[in-house]
């Protein structure tokens, strides 16, 4: 190698993590092997499936680590449709693990040490790049031929070891293959996070009837947090089979990639909604997801009925009046009549078709909204109208959508100046149907009357905890708080006894199916979209 290059290279490596306090002999070894490599944006250095051929250190530039999401994914089915989709097709559906950038940082090391490895990912520049490659054969010849240099490598590395490094997989493996009741092929493991009391009060003594279920022939073990998922408590889930999440957990793509590292494969959501879970990215990690498709539709409808009533018969004014010996009547505690006025349902699922029937029962004149009418809905005398005509024409809203891109922020400024003066607009469903600021300016200027809400867009940060004795930082929320038109619970419109117990029987079943094979699409409650050409 010239010396300008090699004195490069050894530059290089000298800014690298593990390399940086090498021994000379070392360094000037590995510089020998380097080979450099300049590029443009866009360039693909390695295939995800692909046999691994060489590793990268960067000199300069950011490259990108991407997996395909495909069905059911292999090297066969990635490798296929990398090679035979179009580069649209392939860009829709991939999953940004990382961008790397930095002098001196390494790709594909830990593959370099065994020959056949493949890649995990593929490696593409995302600018102009500097880099170096090192040819694998020639790295583990190195490595052979000078036993030295292999120890010294090898205790390098064990000080930079990381959750992805074949080393941490097996102590994760240890510690799943520890304990009387671990490991035995028999066991599943389930962190349950965001476990509140009620989750365990009710998980408990379902696992131990499930445990003595002689229908299957494993144990359930589920053990608990308080700590919600999310980038930084995934690690929590090192040494369990499955994670159980609830609405206000999160698993973005990073949060996936670290579970998948750690071994775990399943994630059952202890709810209907999954709008906070990466799907693309479950399948991009090959991960089952389920759900709780149903628990009780009809506690859901009775809130948002409980809400409205509450709002319009001033409930929570006229309570805290009686409690301190008010029993005065003025302006302040009249109500309205529901009979007779329009009543606008806005998604008539199962939960809005059950709404549907108890208004039509006050003798409301009923119009609806979907994009996938009900022939049920319109049997019992409700009639399906435009999205303009639903929001202009209703003196009671209610919102009984999921959360889609398409439904974000139904209300927002824009509608307001559509509402019809005066409306009463309720949301049991998810909160970011709500753009909160335009909510707070439209009963500011008396557009809208009231609001029951049990949902909040931005509620993560607060439901399910107990804020009492803390500062509130929210000035939205401090403002819904405020407000005495707003009625609003923590999210507890699903929160029955009926519903609960459908609940913890259905993500116990969901663990059960997936424990017996039935994973990805194949299971019953999966809830990852099938991939669309």
């Amino acid at each position: 190698m010239a010396s300008n290059k090699k004195d490069r290279a050894i530059s290089v490596l000298k800014a690298t993590t593990w390399v940086s306090s090498a021994s000379a002999e070392l360094i000037d070894a590995l510089a020998e092997l380097m080979t450099p490599l300049e590029t443009d944006s866009g360039y693909t250095f390695i295939e995800e499936g692909s046999p691994m051929q060489s590793f990268i250190i960067i000199e300069d530039g950011t490259l990108a680590r991407t997996k395909l999401s495909v069905e059911e994914p292999s090297i066969p089915t990635i490798q296929s449709a990398l090679h035979s989709r179009s580069k649209e097709w392939i860009d829709k559906n991939s999953v940004l693990i990382d961008a790397i950038s930095g002098r001196g940082r390494i790709i594909g090391l830990m593959h370099s040490f065994q020959e056949g490895g493949v890649s995990y990912a593929t490696v593409t520049s995302q600018s102009s790049t500097k880099v170096w490659l090192v040819a694998g054969d020639e790295f583990r010849n190195m490595l052979l031929n000078h036993p030295n240099l292999m120890l010294e490598v090898m205790a390098l590395l064990a000080k930079d070891v990381r959750s992805g490094s074949k080393s941490l997989r097996r102590l994760l493996y240890n510690i799943k293959t520890s304990g009387s009741d671990i490991g035995n092929g028999d066991t599943i493991r389930v962190l349950c996070y965001d476990a509140t009391t009620w989750v365990e009060e009710n998980f408990r003594p379902a696992v131990e009837v499930f445990n003595k279920n002689a229908e299957h022939d494993f144990k359930l073990v589920m053990e608990y947090t308080t700590e919600r998922l999310g980038v930084n408590s995934a690690t929590y889930a090192a040494g369990y089979d499955a994670v159980c999440t609830f609405v206000n957990d999160s698993a973005n793509a990073d949060v996936m990639q670290t579970l998948s590292r750690l071994g775990v494969s399943l994630i059952a959501q202890r709810a209907a909604g999954f709008d906070r879970i990466d799907t693309k990215a479950a399948r991009a990690y090959n991960m089952t997801v389920c759900r709780v498709p149903a628990y009780s539709p009809y506690a859901v409808a009775e809130m948002a009925v409980a809400l409205l009533m509450t709002v319009i018969r001033k409930i929570t004014t006229a309570s805290i009046r009686v409690n301190m010996a008010n029993f005065t009547l003025d302006s302040g505690l009249m109500g309205m009549d529901i009979f007779g006025k329009t009543v606008g349902i806005m998604g008539t699922g199962k939960i809005g078709q059950i709404l549907s029937k108890i208004m039509l029962g006050f003798g409301v004149r009923l119009i609806c909204y979907d994009v996938s009418e009900s022939e049920e809905v319109k049997d019992a005398g409700g009639t399906y109208v435009s999205k303009d005509e639903i929001i202009s024409s209703s003196d009671i809203l209610f919102l009984m959508m999921p959360l889609l891109p398409a439904t974000y922020h139904t209300i927002n400024d824009e509608t307001l100046s559509k509402l019809k003066k005066g409306v009463v607009l309720i949301n049991t469903s998810r909160g970011a149907l709500i753009d909160t600021k335009a909510l707070l300016r439209g009963v500011r200027s008396g557009i809208i009357a009231g609001v029951g809400m049990d949902v909040y867009e931005n509620e993560e940060e607060y439901f399910f905890q107990d804020w009492s004795g803390r500062t509130i930082t929210d000035p939205d929320l401090l403002a819904l708080l405020g407000d005495h038109n707003i009625v609003m619970t923590a999210h507890q419109a699903f929160f029955t006894k009926e519903a609960v117990d459908k609940i913890v029987a259905t993500t116990l079943e969901n663990v059960r199916d997936y424990k017996l094979g039935l994973t990805g699409n194949n299971h019953p409650n999966n809830c990852i979209p099938v991939l669309k050409d």
